[in-house]
C-alpha cells in the first residue's frame, strides 16, 4: 500500500506510545456505543483505539507498521482491542461491524487505493453502519510542497494527497453512502502551531 512504510515505521519507532486521543475521536465518541465494533484503518500509534477501547468498544485497529502494531498489542491489547499489521486498502472480505474510522490515513494513498477502500466499506459495514472519516483537504497549506505527481499529490518525505470537498463526497455517493455530515474547516485538527484546513465527514451505509 504504502510506498514510504519506511518513513512511518522509523516516524512510530520515536512515537511509539500513543499519547492524547485526536480532536476527531473526541467528536466521533458521542456516535459509538458500548460493545459494538469499530475498524480503525491505519492507526499509528494507537491513540485513538486504545481511547475508544476505554469506553467499551470492541476494536480492531490495522496499520502497515510491523513493529509499531507488535508494540501495541505487547503493551495496549486487552480483550476488546487488538491490532493486525495490515494493508487496510486491501483488507479482504471480515466480519460486518457497526463502525469503520479513519483518520488521516486516506490521504496517504492514491485515488485507486482510496476509492477501493470506500468500496470495502461499505461491503464491511452492517446495514445502516456508520463510517468517519478525516482527511487532508486541496486547501491545506502543505498542498503544493515537494514533488508534484497525479490526483493532487505531492512528495516531501512522505506522501500526501490533497482531497477536493465536493469530489470525495461524491466518491462517498457513488460507493454507496449516504452522507449525514459533511464539513471543510480549520479548528477541527489543531496540533501545536498547525491549524490545517481539513474535511470531516461521517456517512452511512
Amino acid at each position: 500500500m504504502n510506498t514510504y512504510l519506511n518513513y512511518w515505521e522509523d516516524y512510530y519507532k520515536n512515537n511509539q506510545d500513543p499519547g492524547e486521543e485526536s480532536p476527531f475521536a473526541r467528536f466521533v465518541l458521542p456516535f459509538l456505543k458500548k460493545n459494538e465494533t469499530l475498524y480503525e484503518l491505519g492507526c499509528g500509534n494507537g491513540r485513538d483505539s486504545i481511547f475508544f477501547e476505554k469506553f467499551g468498544v470492541n476494536i480492531v485497529a490495522f496499520d502497515q507498521c510491523k513493529n509499531e502494531v507488535e508494540y501495541l498489542n505487547k503493551h495496549y491489547k486487552t480483550e476488546n482491542l487488538s491490532f493486525e499489521e495490515a494493508d487496510f486498502t486491501n483488507l479482504g472480505e471480515r466480519q460486518l461491524v457497526a463502525h469503520i474510522y479513519s483518520r488521516f490515513t486516506l490521504h496517504s494513498v492514491n485515488l485507486e487505493q482510496e476509492i477501493r477502500t470506500l468500496k470495502w466499506a461499505y461491503r464491511a459495514l452492517k446495514e445502516r453502519g456508520l463510517f468517519y472519516i478525516e482527511i487532508r483537504s486541496v486547501h491545506d497549506e502543505l498542498f503544493g510542497q515537494g514533488e508534484a505527481l497525479t490526483d493532487n499529490s505531492f512528495v516531501t518525505d512522505h506522501y500526501r494527497r490533497f482531497v477536493e470537498f465536493d469530489s470525495f463526497i461524491s466518491r462517498l455517493e457513488t460507493a454507496g453512502f449516504k452522507i449525514l455530515y459533511k464539513i471543510q474547516s480549520k479548528g477541527l485538527a489543531v496540533y501545536k502551531s498547525e491549524d490545517p484546513i481539513v474535511i470531516r465527514v461521517i456517512v452511512q451505509k
